[in-house]
C-alpha cells in the first residue's frame, strides 16, 4: 500500500499540484487577512474535476505555505500575513529595520521547513496513536489546557505584567460578544444584529495590528514632510546585510539555537493533535517559552524568537491533520475544509480510511511531507528577491496594503461589517500603541477565551449528569492534575524570568 502511494504521488499531475498548491499558499499567506482558510476555499471549487489525489495535495499545500508565507509581510511590513505570524513579527521587523530582512527571512523559512517535515513525519509513523492521546483530552482537559496557557501572558507582556493583562481581558470581553456556541444566548449585541455572529479572528487582527502599522507609516511619513523625522525609506538608507542561506542554516542547527528548534517542534506537534487548539496557539506558546528562557530581551530582534514561532507553527500543521484523518474530526477551519474535499470525491475521513483508502491516506501524508521540502526550496528563491522591499518607499506600499487589508477582511464572509469592525480596530491599536498596551496578549485572550468557556460548559454538563461538581470533576482527571502541575511550573518559571530580566536591566 505504501508503494501504492509513492507511485501515485510520484507522477506529473500529482507533483506539480504540490508545487503550485505549496506557491499559492506562500503567495496567500503573505497578503494580510487572506490566510489558509481562505486560500482553500478559493481554491476548493477547482479541485472537483482533479483526481481525489491531486485535490487533496494541492490543498495541502496551501495550508503548508501559507504557515511561512504570513511570516514574510510580517517581517519586512511589520503586518503579520497570518495569525501564526503575529510573534514572528515581533522579532523580525526589528532585524528587517538594522537590514537584517534576509537573515530573518532564510530564520523563518529554515525553521518552518524543519517544523514541518518533523511534523510530518510524526503524523506519518504515529497517526492512530497520536488520535488516541487525543480522544483522551474531554472538555475539562482542554478547558485547563486553554486555562494554562493564558500564563503565556506574562512572557508576552513586553516588561509590563499589568498592561499585558489589561490586554488581554480586553480581548477576553471582546471575544463574550455575540451567541454563546453551548447556551444560545446573545451577549453584549446592544440590539445590533450585526453583532450575533460575534467578531472573527482575522478582523480583529488585521485592524488591531495591520491597520495599526499603517497608521504609524502615515504619521511617520507626515511628520518626515514636516522635517520632524526622516522616514526608514526616506532619508534614512538601511544597508542590507549580505548573508547566504549556509550561513543561516548553520546558525539554526547551532549550538545556541538547536535545543529552542527542537523544543518548539515538539510543543507544535502535541499542540496541533488537539483539536481546535491550532496554528497560532502553537506559535504563542513556544514563542512564549522561548523568550522565557532567553537571557537576551525579546522584542528586539532576536533569532530564537522567529525559529521557536515558526518551528511550532508548520510543526502543527501536521498535527492539525491527525485526528480528521483517525477519527474525522478537523482539527481547524483549514482541515474542515480539505475534510469537504474528500467528502465531494465520496472518501470519508475516519479510522476506516486507513483500511478502505490506504493509498490516498498515505499519498495525502507523503505529499503534505513533500509540501514542506517545496516550501523550503521555493522560500530559498524567493527570499532575496522579497528582502529588497524594505528598500522600497512606504508610499508606494501603503495603497496596495491598504486594499489587501479591506479585501481580506470583507472576505472573511462576504459583508461590510467585518470591514468596520477592521476600521474600529485600526483605532483600537493605535490607542494601544500610545499607551503602550502590547496587542499580543489582547490576541491571545481573545483566542483562548472561546476555547475556555465552551469546555466548561460542556464540563459542567458531564459533572452535572455525574452528580459531581465542576471542580470535583476537573480534579478527579489524572490528565488535569497533569497540566495544571506543568501549568504552575511554568508560572513560577515565568515569575522567576520576569525578575531576573529586570535585574539585567539594573545592573545595565
Amino acid at each position: 500500500m505504501l508503494l501504492q502511494a509513492l507511485t501515485n504521488l510520484f507522477t506529473t499531475n500529482a507533483m506539480l499540484m504540490i508545487v503550485i498548491g505549496t506557491f499559492i499558499g506562500i503567495v496567500i499567506g503573505a497578503i494580510p487577512g487572506l490566510g489558509a482558510a481562505i486560500g482553500i476555499a478559493v481554491m476548493l471549487p477547482f479541485t472537483y474535476t482533479m483526481t481525489p489525489l491531486g485535490a487533496i495535495v494541492l490543498l495541502a499545500g496551501i495550508f503548508m505555505g501559507c504557515g511561512v508565507g504570513g511570516s514574510f509581510s510580517g517581517i519586512l511590513l511589520n503586518i503579520p500575513g497570518t495569525n501564526e505570524a503575529i510573534c514572528t513579527t515581533i522579532e523580525g521587523y526589528p532585524m528587517a529595520l538594522r537590514g537584517e530582512g534576509k537573515r530573518a527571512l532564510y530564520l523563518a523559512s529554515i525553521s518552518s521547513t524543519f517544523g514541518g517535515i518533523v511534523g510530518c513525519i510524526v503524523m506519518i509513523l504515529f497517526a492512530p496513536t497520536l488520535a488516541r492521546i487525543a480522544l483522551k483530552f474531554g472538555p475539562g482537559e482542554m478547558a485547563v489546557t486553554a486555562i494554562i496557557g493564558l500564563t503565556i501572558i506574562a512572557s508576552l507582556s513586553a516588561g509590563n505584567l499589568a498592561k499585558g493583562i489589561l490586554g488581554a481581558l480586553v480581548g477576553m470581553l471582546i471575544a463574550t460578544i455575540g451567541i454563546d456556541s453551548v447556551s444560545g444566548v446573545t451577549r453584549f449585541t446592544f440590539g445590533q444584529a450585526s453583532l450575533t455572529m460575534g467578531f472573527k479572528q482575522v478582523a480583529i487582527a488585521l485592524g488591531l495590528i495591520a491597520g495599526r502599522q499603517i497608521i504609524l507609516e502615515i504619521k511617520k511619513s507626515f511628520m518626515e514632510r514636516h522635517g520632524d523625522l526622516s522616514d526608514r525609506n526616506g532619508t534614512t538608507k538601511i544597508e542590507l546585510e549580505d548573508v547566504s542561506a549556509l550561513e543561516v542554516t548553520k546558525e539554526v542547527f547551532g549550538k545556541k539555537n538547536i535545543f529552542t528548534l527542537l523544543k518548539s517542534t515538539i510543543i507544535g506537534n502535541v499542540i496541533g493533535i488537539l483539536p481546535g487548539a491550532g496554528c497560532a496557539i502553537a506559535a504563542f506558546v513556544s514563542y512564549g517559552e522561548a523568550k522565557r528562557t532567553s537571557k537576551i530581551p525579546f522584542g528586539t530582534g532576536v533569532s530564537k524568537g522567529i525559529i521557536a514561532t515558526e518551528a511550532a507553527n508548520n510543526a502543527a500543521v501536521g498535527g492539525t491533520f491527525v485526528p480528521m484523518l483517525s477519527l474525522g474530526i478537523p482539527g481547524s477551519n483549514s482541515c474542515a475544509l480539505i475534510f469537504s474535499a474528500l467528502t465531494v470525491h465520496g472518501i470519508v475521513a475516519g479510522p476506516t480510511l486507513f483500511t478502505d483508502h490506504a493509498d490516498l491516506c498515505y499519498g495525502f501524508m507523503y505529499g503534505l511531507l513533500l509540501s514542506s521540502v517545496v516550501m523550503g526550496v521555493l522560500c530559498f528563491i524567493l527570499t532575496p528577491a522579497f528582502s529588497k522591499i524594505v528598500k522600497v518607499k512606504m508610499k508606494y506600499i501603503i495603497p496596495p496594503v491598504v486594499c489587501c487589508i479591506m479585501l481580506g477582511s470583507f472576505a472573511i464572509r462576504n459583508n461590510m461589517f467585518d470591514v468596520i469592525v477592521t476600521l474600529i480596530f485600526c483605532a483600537v491599536g493605535y490607542l494601544f500603541h500610545i499607551v503602550n498596551i502590547p496587542v499580543a496578549p489582547m490576541f491571545l485572550g481573545f483566542i483562548l477565551l472561546p476555547i475556555i468557556e465552551k469546555n466548561l460548559l460542556l464540563a459542567n454538563t458531564i459533572a452535572g449528569a455525574k452528580s459531581m461538581g465542576l471542580v470535583r470533576f476537573l480534579f478527579s482527571s489524572p490528565i488535569c492534575w497533569a497540566i495544571m502541575v506543568i501549568g504552575v511550573i511554568l508560572l513560577l518559571l515565568n515569575i522567576m524570568a520576569i525578575k531576573n530580566q529586570k535585574k539585567t536591566k539594573k545592573s545595565i
